[in-house]
């Protein structure tokens, strides 16, 4: 597959997400919130990155939530304008947040954390395939944040998100689970 192959499956899933209704979503994600919180295999995690939903994403606050209740240390992506790229920060609460590029929520406070001490991440895409290769949005954040991490990696998506096999580049990230909303899929990746 080609890069414009790829260009075309990012606007058909950016389509067909912004085409839920509210109540679709607010559902849908009631439903992945509570496998993400059934897991047995967070339970003894420490640090959680995690991310916060734009576009009709599947929207995980309430996993977000119970992991800073549980006393975890939960990171999401922040962008650095001095440096121009996005590096991982803690994430204390879902109050003062601001509007980073690409309308991407992130902490007013930026305290760095080392994506080497991530031992469970949970990654947006607009298309899994169930191998674990990801579709995301193209800059690749993830790919570059996440490739020296051990953590045990979860796509997070809607079930219509899961797609045949699609050819990837060596950078590429993957996943080892994916949660939808109807199922727990262990891929190939494990």
């Amino acid at each position: 597959m080609i890069k414009s192959d790829k260009s075309k499956l990012r606007k058909i899933f950016q389509k067909r997400r912004l085409l839920l209704t509210p109540a679709e979503i607010r559902q849908m994600n009631r439903n992945i919130c509570k496998r993400i919180l059934s897991l047995e295999s967070i339970s003894d995690k420490k640090i959680a990155a995690c991310y916060l939903a734009i576009n009709n994403e599947p929207d995980i606050k309430t996993v977000i939530d119970q992991l800073i209740k549980n006393k975890k240390t939960v990171a999401v992506c922040a962008f650095f304008k001095k440096l121009n790229e996005y590096k991982l920060v803690k994430l204390s609460n879902l109050e003062n947040l601001k509007i980073g590029p690409y309308q991407i929520p992130q902490p007013s406070t930026l305290t760095l954390i080392d994506p080497k001490d991530i031992d469970l991440a949970f990654i947006p895409g607009l298309a899994f395939s169930e191998d674990g290769l990801r579709l995301g949005y193209g800059k690749g954040v993830y790919d570059r944040l996440l490739t020296n991490t051990k953590a045990l990696k979860f796509g997070v998506c809607f079930d219509f998100q899961i797609i045949d096999n699609f050819s990837s580049e060596s950078h590429d990230l993957r996943v080892d689970f994916i949660i939808t909303e109807r199922r727990i899929i262990k891929t190939q990746n494990i």
